[in-house]
């Protein structure tokens, strides 16, 4: 008799919350995105400096091409929103921001045939994991709503760096790890911003989103516990990912309601 009315009472409360529930949003979306990564584009700054120095050096022939600063690249994100009321939704969502840097070539000196070859492959990459929600606070047929999103960031950074220089070439300060490495770190993080979406059907909507995010990835290490110090100064990089995503989304509604 127990078991019955439990039973009962637990089919009527799930009824009763499908009757008055909003509808689930899914989305995915994707789009240009940047991150500061300052002292890291420092160092870049040194390499490039030296890279410019030996390519106008007549003492040495071959023209490597500057590295790029590292921190564009591509932000991808899915998840999903839960409709309280018309105006206000809570959910989850998985975002993923990759950024690469490359050069090569090789200085052949004049004088002798000594060849010094260079070659740096960088790569830089967040994966997050945000709960947050979304404000609709204008809806004109067109809707403009704030996100907020707070979650854990696990980033990290592959690093393939051959720097060969000219035995007649100045010694140079900067002392870039050899080889390949591979470097983790973690980092609660926060991405918010606006965006705006448009309804094509009752179901299907588009929309674009500019967000900021703010994340510093204080320490990075390999699997030894050494930490990411790319212009070999001593002191080990800090990760700045914060900065600005313009995202496309594309979204589907499911009616919960009976």
């Amino acid at each position: 008799m127990m078991k019955g009315l439990v039973t009962v009472t637990v089919i009527t409360l799930l009824w009763g919350m499908m009757a008055i529930a909003g509808p689930l949003e899914f989305f995915a979306g994707a789009g240009p995105s940047a991150a500061a990564l300052g002292s890291i584009n420092e160092g870049i700054d040194v390499v490039n400096i030296i890279i410019g120095d030996l390519n106008t050096d007549p003492r040495f022939d071959g023209d490597v091409p500057i590295l790029p600063s590292l921190g564009t690249g591509l932000a991808y994100s899915a998840g999903e929103f839960y409709w309280i009321t018309d105006r206000l939704a809570l959910g989850g969502e998985l975002t993923y921001f990759k950024s690469t840097s490359t050069t090569s070539g090789a200085y052949d000196t004049v004088s002798t045939s000594e060849v010094s070859n260079v070659a740096l492959d960088l790569q830089c990459q967040s994966i997050g994991l945000l709960i947050g929600g979304k404000f609709t606070f204008l809806d004109l047929g067109l809707k403009l709503a704030v996100d907020l999103g707070v979650g854990y960031y696990y980033s990290g950074f592959n690093t393939a760096i051959t720097f060969e220089m000219p035995s007649a070439y100045n010694p140079i300060n900067i002392q870039l790890p050899a080889g390949e490495g591979h470097y983790n770190g973690s980092s609660l993080g926060i991405e918010g911003g606006i965006s705006l979406s448009f309804p094509i059907t009752d179901w299907l909507n588009v929309g674009t989103a500019v967000l900021y995010r703010s994340l510093t990835v204080q320490h990075l290490a390999d699997g030894e516990g050494n930490g990411f110090d790319f212009d070999g100064d001593g002191t080990a990089e800090v990760a700045d990912f914060s900065g600005i995503t313009v995202r496309f989304n594309i979204a589907v509604d499911i009616n919960l309601s009976l």
